[in-house]
């Protein structure tokens, strides 16, 4: 049966299938929706009607892999013009700038006071370069803005690094982080899911030492730099030499996820870490703001979570707010 909404639900996604699996939820629900493609998108801050119920933000900062990277700064002043006009948004712009930076993220973590492997932030390649010397290699070259692991590169040596630093890509916004690697027990990373500000699951993901391609939950095949204009396809239930399991997150490592994203605004999403092989700690690496939620998802953690976020989608688009920070 359909719910009457007094206007329709919001999806912002420029991905071409990444909301199937939600589209096909509330289409099976008969309710209400628009996709807003907003890689090709204009709005009027004059225009001051209130056009959905809700609106879901699913940007990622891989569209830019997609030839999308307008995407990626337009967002921010798109999400906080449907913010003024009072619109409930499920991730809202506070959340979209932790997802786009992985320097917010690592702001977060010491804010916070948990622990990430040690990380120097830098906007030139001479001051990665001398960053390096107060550092323990191996060390991973992270852009500022990811999105599926694109242009992660790691380095053995002080040397190596050095050779390779003037052909670095700091990504979009020419920020770098250079990163401790710190090698995972059993090559395993876990990642906690949260909806609502509240634990939904967590999935325990074995990959390889040079692997850092995740898509969000979803472990996609490595994509090549597309050409201009083309688009990348997200193989949702490709797993190419990783193994993807239900997880155990520890009581403590479950609340230190929620105070995360809890402070980052984010209503739904993952934070993932690892634990060191070395020194059995735990490490939070990083923060996202958007998911895809694992595939085949009822045999990996034993239910579907969609149907479920539906459920909160309509909470908040009928009561209209979000739940916010404390």
């Amino acid at each position: 049966m359909s719910l009457a909404l007094a206007a329709p639900i919001g999806i912002l996604d420029e991905h071409p299938e990444w909301s199937a699996r939600l589209i096909a939820e509330l289409e099976r629900r008969r309710l209400p929706f628009e996709k807003i493609d907003h890689s090709s998108h204009g709005y009027d801050p004059r225009d001051r009607r209130r056009r959905y119920a809700v609106v879901v933000n699913r940007t990622s900062p891989s569209s830019h892999r997609r030839g999308h990277a307008g995407v990626l700064f337009y967002a921010e002043p798109l999400l906080q013009h449907y913010e003024s006009l009072g619109i409930p948004v499920i991730n809202p712009v506070a959340a979209y700038r932790f997802e786009k930076s992985k320097a917010l993220q690592v702001n977060l973590f010491e804010r916070l006071g948990l622990p990430y492997p040690r990380t120097v932030v830098v906007n030139h390649r001479t001051e990665l370069v001398k960053a390096s010397v107060g550092v323990r290699f191996p060390v991973l070259v992270k852009p500022n803005v990811g999105g599926s692991g694109a242009l992660i590169e790691r380095f053995d040596s002080r040397v190596d690094l050095e050779t390779a630093a003037e052909r670095l890509d700091f990504g979009p916004d020419g920020t770098a982080l250079l990163q401790e690697y710190v090698e995972p027990a059993g090559g395993a990373i876990v990642r906690v899911e949260v909806l609502d500000r509240r634990f939904l699951y967590a999935i325990r993901i074995v990959r390889g030492a040079t692997d850092f391609n995740l898509c969000p939950a979803d472990i996609c095949q490595a994509e090549p730099a597309p050409a201009a204009g083309a688009l990348g396809a997200c193989p949702a239930d490709a797993t190419p030499g990783l193994t993807v399991t239900r997880g155990d997150a520890p009581p403590a490592v479950v609340d230190a996820v929620l105070a995360l994203t809890r402070a980052a605004s984010i209503d739904v999403g993952g934070v993932e870490y690892l634990v060191g092989k070395a020194d059995g700690r735990v490490y939070f690496y990083d923060v996202n703001a958007t998911s895809n939620f694992v595939a085949n998802a009822p045999a990996v953690v034993g239910f579907d979570p969609t149907p479920r976020f539906v459920d909160y989608i309509v909470r908040v688009a009928t009561r209209g707010t979000r739940r916010v920070a404390a």
